[in-house]
């Protein structure tokens, strides 16, 4: 589906110091959680027939799938290796994130299909096999998430460069339809809470961007937020 960043490990590249910023995942993280406890809900609330709306619907379904399964992607690629390979006592755990990883790219396998079918139908029966799919992702999700902030994350704060770090980001935004970075970036802000929004985007958006936001790209991310919740977007809690 994607393209393979080349596997690395090893010591740090020279002039690289470890250590790195990593509290973009917690953001990251809380979208998906969000994400694939909203999917199920949006799916099952379409009338039966009404394929219009359940192809809006689908548009969400997979915006989230192919976002979890690059986010994944690009930690398998740039992480794993390296974090073996620096922190030894940490394989085991390392590991199991692989192994969990494959559960999700096992189950995110089903999805297209099925997306495709309740998309040509909206049907109450393949909008139920279609839910109760990313039901099954969500809930593998909510036990991953947590393993993985707990006992990865701190390790990584510690081994990796921050220009490692920043590997897995590039790798999501090279592969993301361009015309969904809109939902992306908004997504992200969101995620935000609403007292530390203006900090966090000075600090982690360039001013070009920022201005970007503000004329253009928050009013394609409004538009998609009334599309796809047309009574209101729950809260990214």
């Amino acid at each position: 589906m994607t393209t393979r960043m080349p596997s690395t490990s090893g010591p740090l590249p020279a002039g690289e110091t470890a250590g790195c910023d990593t509290s973009d995942i917690l953001i990251i993280h809380r979208i998906f959680r969000w994400g694939f406890r909203e999917a199920p809900r949006l799916v099952r609330e379409v009338r039966p027939g009404d394929t219009e709306r359940a192809a809006i619907v689908a548009d969400t379904v997979d915006l989230m799938t192919l976002g979890l399964h690059v986010h994944h992607e690009g930690e398998d690629e740039a992480m794993w290796d390296r974090l073996e390979h620096r922190r030894p006592a940490c394989g085991a755990t390392v590991d199991l994130m692989r192994e969990q990883h494959r559960v999700v790219a096992g189950l995110l396998e089903r999805v297209p299909p099925l997306v495709e079918t309740w998309r040509a139908d909206a049907s109450i029966e393949s909008g139920e096999r279609l839910a109760a799919a990313l039901d099954d992702i969500g809930a593998t999700l909510g036990v991953h998430l947590g393993q993985e902030e707990a006992d990865i994350v701190p390790v990584a704060a510690e081994e990796l460069s921050q220009r490692e770090w920043d590997e897995m980001a590039e790798h999501g935004r090279t592969l993301l339809p361009k015309d969904r970075v809109p939902i992306q970036l908004g997504l992200m802000i969101d995620a935000v809470p609403a007292a530390d929004r203006d900090d966090w985007s000075r600090r982690n958006l360039p001013a070009p961007v920022r201005l970007l936001w503000l004329v253009l790209l928050k009013r394609k991310y409004t538009a998609w937020q009334r599309a796809t919740f047309p009574t209101g977007m729950p809260a990214l809690v």
